[in-house]
């Protein structure tokens, strides 16, 4: 990943700069914004990583995404028992390995997902749909 965009406090993060932004990335963007359907997307500043979408049910987050240069980054946790359904999915082979290497912390296991290309964006899309059945 290159650098994080939206670091300045009082730059709040709207679909034009966003647009400017991330350039050809805001397909990724979108893409991944409009698998998470009705949860609540809120933008949230945090001092040490800038300006972060969270988008969660209005209890628990279901990921949290920051902008970069050319890409975009999906951070989660997710528990030990959807980790394990989400292991047996045939169609999810392609981020088994991030499954499996997830950090161990007493909530879950904490994954983040790089999206650079149409193919990560559609891998990462594919995973959040399935997290979001797991958990409804």
């Amino acid at each position: 990943m290159k650098r994080r965009l939206f670091t300045d406090m009082d730059v709040t993060p709207t679909d034009s700069l966003l647009r400017k932004k991330l350039g050809t990335a805001m397909d990724y963007y979108v893409g991944i914004v409009s698998t998470s359907g009705k949860y609540r997307k809120q933008w949230q500043f945090n001092r040490g990583n800038g300006w972060i979408l969270k988008v969660d049910d209005m209890r628990k987050a279901l990921y949290y995404l920051i902008a970069f240069e050319d890409g975009i980054e999906v951070s989660l946790t997710v528990r030990e028992s959807e980790r394990a359904e989400l292991l047996k999915c045939k169609d999810l082979k392609d981020v088994h390995a991030q499954l499996e290497s997830g950090t161990k912390y007493s909530e879950g296991y904490a994954l983040r997902f790089g999206v650079e290309s149409p193919v990560e964006c559609k891998s990462v899309s594919k995973f959040l749909t399935q997290l979001m059945k797991l958990r409804s």
